[in-house]
């Protein structure tokens, strides 16, 4: 009897062991990567802006809050092609699949656009935040910036396109 019940246990022990689920670590490509990382940042974003209206705050205001801490790394004294280029930079890398033009340009101004900024937002909101909020939120970052920078800022979004100018003041 006792044989048995040391079998029985060995073989159902042998199995629980065997049965527990074994984790691996996943191998993720660039491009699943980029998406990741895109997928986050807008969901962080989208996120913010839903708490800071629980807050009381209106997604433009978060987006100055957003802007005032980003303008330690931004230097006035780099002028304006620095803060055009760092804008054609940081929102041609919004999405993998971005799609982006200059439009026009000279030394003191340049209008460029960009395709899928709303791929989120394709569906209507995500995270209880509308494409309109988060286009309120960018334009709360992107204007506290240019302002610091002296750089006029506005943008206008027409066929799923989001056009930017940004001007030398």
């Amino acid at each position: 009897m006792k044989s048995i019940t040391i079998i029985i246990s060995l073989i159902f022990s042998i199995t629980v062991i065997n049965a527990q689920q074994h984790f691996s670590v996943p191998q993720i490509t660039t491009e699943q990567k980029q998406e990741i990382l895109y997928n986050h940042v807008i969901a962080y974003a989208a996120a913010g802006i839903g708490f800071a209206k629980t807050k009381g705050a209106t997604p433009e205001e978060f987006g100055e809050y957003i802007g005032a801490q980003f303008k330690p790394f931004w230097n006035p004294a780099d002028g304006f092609p620095s803060f055009a280029n760092g804008m054609l930079f940081i929102l041609g890398g919004m999405h993998p699949d971005n799609e982006l033009k200059i439009v026009e340009q000279s030394d003191k101004m340049i209008r460029f656009k960009l395709k899928n900024v709303d791929f989120l937002f394709q569906n209507g909101t995500a995270f209880g935040t509308t494409y309109d909020e988060f286009l309120a939120c960018s334009n709360g970052i992107i204007s506290t910036l240019a302002e610091h920078m002296d750089v006029g800022f506005n943008y206008i979004t027409e066929d799923g396109w989001y056009e930017v100018k940004l001007e030398k003041r």
